[in-house]
């Protein structure tokens, strides 16, 4: 029987490496699994601090929301009005993701967030 993490995730070339994504002028966001908040990212910035064969997927980075402690994961687009793709392919990391995310959406319902 064949499971999620046996499926071999299919990735458009254009999103190998950051180079790649800025060659195609892709647009990149990044999201944080705890409070929400999505902000754009500046594939420039990404090539100079990490090199043109860095990829975007499963990197995780703390949030930059004074007082949040999550951590925030990428989403990239083809370019404007384009589906976006969360950049993430490792079982663990979306389960953990998902997981976060229910358990967020709980605490809203219930008044304690």
């Amino acid at each position: 029987m064949q499971t999620g993490a046996d499926i071999v995730a299919l990735w458009p070339r254009w999103m190998d490496s950051a180079a790649e994504m800025l060659r195609m002028n892709a647009q990149v966001r990044s999201q944080c699994s705890t409070c929400g908040t999505m902000l754009r990212v500046e594939l420039e910035d990404i090539v100079a601090r990490h090199g043109r064969d860095h990829s975007l997927v499963d990197r995780l980075e703390r949030c930059r929301m004074i007082g949040c402690i999550g951590s925030t994961f990428y989403l990239a687009s083809r370019t404007y009005g384009r589906a976006w793709t969360t950049l993430l392919r490792d079982p663990a990391l979306i389960a953990s993701f998902e997981a976060r995310r229910a358990s967020t959406h709980a605490a809203q319902r219930s008044g304690h967030v």
